[in-house]
């Protein structure tokens, strides 16, 4: 018997824990992505003298759906947070929770980590304090390193607030409606992956016709409509009824997508195989397909099976932000030591990650999370009174 869809605005503003949960796991995928970027094939701050074809390919599935993921789930959270007749202090609420920490990155956290890769690259030699004149003077990185994720979020955030207050008026509910209720049919949930299509198939990021855009560029263009899909999607109940439905179709494409891909990059770059504007389209219509089954996948089980707190779940959701913030920073710096040591790369990567990890949550515990001055810093909302904290071991045990 086949579940039932039904199509009805999300009227319901309850916290959806499958969000938390999604965000918290997809972050934590962030830091492990990071400690692993020393060893893969492609240029980082710091990289191993050997790579691995293992890391390399965790790394590029992970490129396929892990940042598009984050902007989905951003969208979504932006849906809750934007209330009718609340636009200012939405903007309001962006600027602290996303200007803020960023400037800390730009004037904090951004030299050390330009300072290590000019020194591991030979484009520098002298101390950190000698290098920081040169920081301010060239080498100044206004997206705060690997902050540039709240930078562009709070990019489209901007641009795109005026479609978002009018999809929480009537007449932008009515159109979502429409969507939800085309979506619901067999399949349809993976046509919304035209938009994306088209998008790349204009700027061609592999540069399969023309040279590749710039990374930024392409962030740029294509990165909102996974901002705009995660507001639709949380904003009817049909629309998720749909991705639950259709959460193992989407599971089976990405897999299979996944493993026809490398063939034809393979043809691409090796054999020599030719692409006319037929043929270029479609490429770009299949890897727009795996980048949003996987979401789709994930998205899915994470509904189905994640919508339940749990002490972690609070406690995690909550450091979020300047777990994320403080991650690369220590990363860097504990890789500084650890790469040149004569290990194979297996046990470098399982010095720097927990390592890391430990570090940042304790800075996180006990430097950032019990001080309301710290928290405003690193965009987390103060306390409204003092709190007795439970130990992270309870708050895990829960």
């Amino acid at each position: 018997m086949q579940t039932q869809i039904v199509t009805q605005p999300s009227s319901n503003i309850s916290r959806r824990h499958y969000l938390d949960w999604l965000r918290v796991l997809a972050f934590a995928g962030v830091f492990f992505y990071h400690s692993a970027r020393f060893f893969n094939s492609s240029d980082w701050h710091i990289k191993n003298a050997e790579t691995s074809v293992v890391v390399e390919i965790i790394i590029s599935i992970f490129n396929l759906w892990g940042m598009q993921l984050l902007f989905v789930i951003c969208g979504a959270s932006i849906f809750f947070a934007l209330r009718p007749g609340g636009a200012v202090r939405f903007l309001r609420d962006r600027v602290m929770r996303l200007l803020v920490p960023l400037a800390l990155g730009i004037l904090v956290l951004a030299p050390p980590q330009v300072y290590l890769e000019r020194l591991t690259h030979g484009d520098f030699q002298g101390t950190f304090f000698q290098f920081l004149p040169r920081f301010f003077d060239g080498d100044f990185a206004w997206t705060g390193v690997h902050l540039w994720f709240l930078e562009y979020l709070f990019l489209f955030t901007l641009v795109l607030l005026p479609l978002f207050v009018w999809f929480k008026r009537p007449t932008g509910m009515r159109a979502i409606g429409w969507l939800s209720r085309f979506s619901v049919r067999p399949g349809a949930m993976f046509l919304w992956v035209l938009p994306f299509a088209l998008l790349l198939i204009v700027v061609d990021p592999f540069g399969l016709m023309k040279p590749a855009p710039a990374e930024a560029i392409l962030r740029l263009v294509v990165y909102p409509l996974f901002v705009v899909c995660g507001f639709l999607i949380i904003a009817d109940d049909g629309i998720q009824q749909a991705i639950i439905r259709q959460r193992r179709a989407a599971l089976i494409l990405a897999l299979v997508s996944s493993a026809t891909m490398p063939v034809i990059a393979v043809g691409l770059e090796e054999w020599g195989w030719g692409l006319d504007l037929l043929s270029f389209a479609m490429v770009m219509i299949a890897a727009s397909l795996l980048s949003w089954s996987y979401i789709l996948a994930i998205l899915g089980y994470g509904m189905r099976y994640l919508n339940a707190n749990r002490p972690l779940l609070t406690y995690a959701n909550e450091a979020v932000l300047p777990f994320y913030i403080l991650h690369q920073p220590v990363i860097l710096l504990i890789g500084y030591f650890v790469i040149p040591l004569a290990l194979p790369i297996a046990a470098k990567y399982l010095i720097i990650a927990p390592l890391a990890f430990g570090i940042v949550l304790g800075i996180y515990e006990y430097g950032i999370r019990r001080w309301n001055l710290v928290r405003q810093v690193f965009g987390m909302k103060t306390l409204a009174q003092p709190k007795k904290y439970p130990r992270i071991s309870r708050i895990a045990a829960n």
